[in-house]
């Protein structure tokens, strides 16, 4: 692509330099830092602000209106009503399902769950089938994931993290409570692992369910051709008003103030964000999607359950925009984890958790 990009920009010429997820936030503050930041940085949605707040990025020519009309998840990169990042790539999580377990333990796998009771139940079901089963995969023990799959439970009950004000904190709820108990009961029927052992795990045969993303459509018929699997959308709750809700990340292309190139770092932002390139990617590792909400109609051939992918899309959402934001993900991934290992009970880790939040708001006002 930057070949592509470079024959139309002829007097312009790229470097790329790849960061880890493990790594990349640490790289991209210490770049700030000493000011040897790129003239276009990907950074995680969950970053943006901060380093908004912190006068780190060049604010941007564009209007939030036309850029939440034209393409998924722009809020992280929205901030004060000015753009400081435009949304590249585009993520989301699904319920993936081994249909046969489903048929070892007596389910029918074209009727997956849709709701708690029905997932906690298949769960169940499953993971009495005997030792080295698990009815499902719970995540803990990891940075930036424990809390994308917890919120999108909360989420689909009506429970927030922060007010609508943004500065008050709204954990400590009813509805986060029901989620959080939810999850500590399919915890119990459960292997609890980091992502990637839960993805070989469930390659393996092992587990009946896992919230996980749309990598594992390529890796999965690569490194486990005989593994019979679907894809479904995350169940909701058993409510009139629950929701099919997941959590929704994007790749954020975004311009350090400090750049002498702006001008042309936003021309190569701008090819980037056109949804021929972003097919191009999605195509060859399928994981990530064009954030053009108008890139389905150019879609290439896709692998079995990318549909779903899509469709779950529409109800993804982000992490509240607030400067602090890592700090209070840290927070809520912490006690989350408590609760998991039972070193404290739903109740005080929602409670802890909010009081902490709390310290860290007033601490920056």
């Amino acid at each position: 692509m930057l070949d592509d990009f470079e024959a139309r920009h002829p007097d312009l010429s790229v470097e790329s330099q790849q960061l880890t997820w493990q790594s990349g936030f640490e790289k991209i503050v210490l770049a700030f830092a000493s000011r040897t930041a790129p003239d276009l940085c990907e950074i995680g949605s969950t970053w943006v602000a901060k380093f908004a707040a912190e006068g780190a990025l060049r604010d941007l020519p564009e209007s939030p209106e036309r850029l939440a009309a034209e393409y998924f998840l722009t809020e992280p990169g929205v901030l004060n009503g000015n753009v400081y990042a435009l949304p590249w790539l585009v993520g989301t999580r699904a319920l993936f399902v081994n249909r046969s377990l489903f048929e070892e333990a007596g389910l029918d796998p074209d009727r997956p769950p849709e709701t708690w009771s029905q997932l906690l139940a298949a769960a169940g079901r499953i993971h009495a089938l005997g030792p080295g089963v698990y009815g499902f995969g719970t995540n803990a023990g990891e940075r930036h994931v424990l809390y994308k799959k917890f919120m999108p439970f909360a989420w689909s009950g009506g429970g927030r993290i922060l007010g609508e004000d943004g500065a008050s904190v709204t954990f400590d709820s009813k509805a986060n409570l029901d989620a959080l108990r939810f999850y500590l009961d399919l915890a119990e029927v459960s292997l609890v692992e980091k992502q990637a052992v839960l993805d070989q795990v469930f390659k393996e045969g092992r587990i009946g369910m896992m919230i996980s993303g749309s990598w594992n459509l390529k890796s999965i018929p690569e490194e486990a051709p005989d593994l019979d699997f679907g894809v479904e959308l995350i169940p909701r709750p058993d409510t009139p008003e629950g929701r099919h809700v997941s959590f929704g990340g994007a790749e954020m292309l975004a311009i350090p103030a400090e750049s002498r190139r702006g001008e042309a770092a936003l021309a190569l932002a701008r090819f980037l964000l056109e949804p021929k390139q972003g097919w191009r990617i999605a195509r060859e590792v399928q994981s990530v999607w064009p954030s053009s909400r108008k890139a389905s109609d150019g879609a290439p051939p896709l692998e079995p359950g990318a549909g779903v992918f899509l469709e779950q899309m529409e109800t993804a959402r982000t992490t509240p925009t607030h400067p602090r934001w890592v700090e209070l993900e840290d927070i809520i991934d912490t006690h989350l984890e408590r609760a998991l290992y039972g070193r404290s009970s739903p109740e005080q880790a929602l409670r802890d958790a909010e009081a902490e939040m709390e310290s860290i708001l007033s601490a920056g006002e």
